[in-house]
């Protein structure tokens, strides 16, 4: 999925970015601490455009926290703006010094700057939203402690280069620096803007868990959210959980491609083989379905054929 992040720095034509293939939305709250004066005056208005366009949007607060205690503050004033509403993507903590503040505050030790991500990502999770962290490569690598930091989405400013060399989930390809544009932003008056990359399904992600105020719209947790390869005379297993495993239903779209057989049952789990019996090459999407009703009916990931 493409995006772009902005802030009251950018103007937005919004009805001109989704034209232009806009497929999802960083949006800035605010920043530093818990005060109105700092929250981004472009907030609310970009919330209600995206919504009213079915652009899905998550959020960011650009961090000043100099200590866990600022950071306590921080988490309370992203609390505060995104209460009632519902992001369909992550909600960050962005960790960058791009005005020079910390460092000329006295930057925190490593300790200090991972535990004010953790203060406001641990307040965000218990709250129920989807928590990450923003850091460019230097920051990940001299900064941080990201080991302690992998149970929340990690957003990676890495632009300029063709892939991110980091897992993460989500990516900023390019910023004005690097030739990022969209169609219908600006800032500055200049044609430019940071533009992203979504490598998960975060919408998906968060109505299935329910988070971001969502409610969990899908009783069925399940193992794989990968796509798969296997050739013919192989099976995948796949783990589907629900609070009653007798109902839950593992299906091809196209089922003269593979088979799906039920193969055992343990406590709230119930164990599946996805067998090929199609030709090489061909693929069909793996559904799930919980006691027959078509309303919780999903896509949950691809099964292709090998060579």
């Amino acid at each position: 999925m493409k995006g772009i992040d902005v802030s009251a720095d950018n103007h937005v034509e919004w009805e001109t970015a989704k034209e232009g293939g806009l497929e999802f939305a960083m949006l800035r709250c605010g920043y530093g601490k818990d005060l109105a004066s700092q929250d981004d005056p472009s907030f609310a208005g970009n919330v209600s455009a995206c919504e009213q366009l079915n652009i899905p949007w998550g959020t960011y607060l650009y961090s000043y926290a100099l200590n866990t205690e600022d950071a306590r503050s921080e988490l309370a004033h992203i609390l505060r703006l995104v209460k009632d509403r519902k992001p369909l993507f992550p909600v960050v903590l962005d960790m960058e010094d791009a005005d020079g503040y910390k460092e000329k505050h006295g930057m925190p030790s490593r300790r200090v700057l991972t535990d004010i991500i953790k203060t406001v990502c641990d307040g965000l999770k218990k709250a129920g939203y989807l928590a990450g962290y923003y850091v460019n490569k230097s920051w990940h690598d001299h900064m941080i402690y990201p080991d302690e930091l992998k149970e929340y989405e990690f957003w990676y400013a890495r632009p300029g280069y063709r892939k991110p060399d980091l897992d993460c989930g989500l990516w900023q390809n390019n910023i004005p620096a690097t030739g990022g544009e969209w169609p219908g932003v600006t800032t500055g008056g200049e044609n430019e803007c940071d533009t992203d990359v979504s490598l998960k399904d975060y919408p998906q992600i968060v109505r299935d868990e329910g988070l971001n105020n969502w409610p969990k719209t899908n009783p069925i947790s399940i193992d794989t959210t990968m796509d798969v390869t296997k050739t013919r005379g192989q099976w995948y297993g796949v783990k589907c959980t629900a609070e009653d495993p007798a109902k839950i239903e593992l299906y091809p779209g196209t089922p003269d491609i593979v088979t799906v057989i039920p193969v055992k049952r343990e406590g709230d789990s119930q164990f599946f083989l996805v067998v090929p019996i199609g030709q090489p090459g061909q693929s069909t999407g793996i559904w799930t379905r919980y006691g027959g009703d078509e309303e919780t009916a999903q896509r949950r990931f691809v099964f292709k054929i090998g060579q």
